[in-house]
């Protein structure tokens, strides 16, 4: 598969289509695959994380999320497909309904949505999925044993990066029925109703962030890294390039 280095972070470049069947062929295979969504503010923490970074560049798949990754790869030459990890989160809910596969999600405790709501969303609006969900902390080890007997296929945990990929990485063999397991952040929130996304507009021209600054004014120095930090440091990075390859 074509990946793209951003800072050093591999990234799969696939459209939608071709990730959804990446996914079914997973689920129709023996192995265990993980799935990571890098944005980011993902991987300017993985220039500070040596373990988070090694566990970004083995994912199965490294799906990029968010519109300056797009632009960094445009610069490069390169034309970056993004899907947010929220729509990839809807279409695997969606597929795991529709092939009768059972999902598993692990939630931040502290997290603005709790297990039983997640539970109760899911239920509404994917009334033929089988899903439970639990509640855990960030660094407590997890009691797996009620999720093993549930025994399922696709794994979906909340706790925010790195935690969670953290946590899909160390776990996921502990988990002998699940075939994929991903990182999703807030998206539960989404369904749940405790936090509006951003128009579809708005998402299509890249400006989710803004949606997010305005309705959460506290992730601002988040943000901050996401749509000016990270653009700067990319550019310094692309610079120092052509000027070594100058130099040759």
């Amino acid at each position: 598969m074509a990946k793209i280095n951003i800072l050093g972070v591999k990234l799969n470049n696939l459209s939608k289509a071709e990730v959804l069947n990446k996914v079914k062929e997973y689920l129709s295979g023996a192995g265990q695959h993980q799935i990571v969504t890098p944005n980011p503010e993902i991987i300017l923490a993985a220039g500070r994380d040596r373990e988070f970074f090694n566990i970004l560049n083995r994912a199965d798949l490294a799906i990029a999320d968010g519109v300056a990754l797009k632009f960094a790869a445009w610069l490069k030459g390169k034309n970056l497909s993004r899907i947010a990890g929220a729509d990839l989160t809807q279409e695997l809910l969606l597929l795991a309904e529709r092939q009768s596969r059972k999902v598993a999600i692990f939630n931040w405790r502290e997290g603005l949505s709790k297990a039983d709501e997640i539970e109760l969303a899911l239920k509404n609006k994917y009334p033929e999925l089988k899903a439970m969900a639990v509640d855990i902390g960030c660094l407590e080890p997890p009691d797996l044993s009620a999720v093993n007997v549930f025994a399922p296929e696709i794994i979906f945990c909340t706790l925010g990066f790195p935690f969670q990929e953290k946590f899909i990485f160390y776990n996921l063999p502990n988990l002998p029925t699940a075939k994929i397991g991903l990182g999703v952040g807030g998206s539960f929130d989404f369904l749940t109703g405790k936090l509006p996304r951003a128009p579809l507009w708005l998402r299509r021209i890249g400006l989710e962030w803004l949606w997010r600054l305005i309705k959460q004014p506290r992730r601002w120095k988040r943000i901050a890294k996401a749509v000016i930090i990270f653009p700067i440091k990319f550019l310094i990075y692309y610079f120092k390039n052509i000027i070594r390859n100058n130099e040759l």
